[in-house]
């Protein structure tokens, strides 16, 4: 095992003295680990929202149903929750879940990967996408991967529940009523959204 030493920049509770190779492998447990969590929380939120709205959601929330299915259907939730009639606020909502579908696509590629020994540097490990393919020429060349760039990555993986949060904090006298009060009173939803419009300008 190559003894290069190497810390991820940015990297919180790293050790200060440890090979790239071990910060490449305690970086990627992490990242796995708050990626689960992330799809427990977005899971959570579409049982609550679903509810919220009336929607059924629950085939949703099945082990084999794929995390993509589950998040589309949470921002089609969350945008009429809280960014109805304001697209500023369906935006910032809009650019949360283009994060999460960003490093999704991220912790794919790293934790499928073939991962290799430290060379270029202390701090860059180099990574192949995951291939079945045994034509040399076909295959896609390994990348460098900086460990200041992967622990960038996982701590932004382990922040994302918590702006989620922050964005329904930020926006909490936005939140449309329950969806059985709404077909109920007519007049008084008609109001409130009247009301609504009001805020952005």
């Amino acid at each position: 095992m190559n003894a290069q030493k190497g810390r991820a920049e940015g990297d919180q509770g790293g050790r200060a003295d440890e090979s790239a190779s071990d910060a490449m492998h305690r970086l990627l447990g992490r990242l796995v680990h708050s990626y689960a969590r992330l799809d427990h929380f977005v899971g959570l939120q579409l049982k609550w929202l679903g509810d919220y709205r009336a929607q059924p959601v629950e085939q949703l929330l099945r082990k084999t149903v794929p995390f993509d299915m589950r998040l589309h259907r949470l921002k089609k939730l969350a945008i009429e929750t809280w960014g109805h009639t304001d697209q500023a606020v369906a935006n910032e909502f809009r650019e949360w879940f283009a994060a999460v579908e960003r490093v999704q696509k991220q912790r794919n590629t790293f934790a499928h990967g073939r991962w290799g020994e430290p060379r270029a540097s202390a701090d860059a490990v180099q990574l192949v996408e995951l291939t079945f393919e045994t034509n040399a020429d076909k295959m896609k060349p390994e990348f460098t991967v900086s460990l200041a760039e992967f622990g960038r990555l996982v701590s932004e993986v382990e922040g994302l529940s918590a702006n989620f949060m922050a964005l329904q904090r930020k926006f909490e006298t936005r939140v449309r009523y329950t969806k059985d009060w709404e077909d109920a009173n007519p007049v008084g939803y008609a109001n409130w959204v009247a009301y609504q419009e009001t805020l952005g300008k």
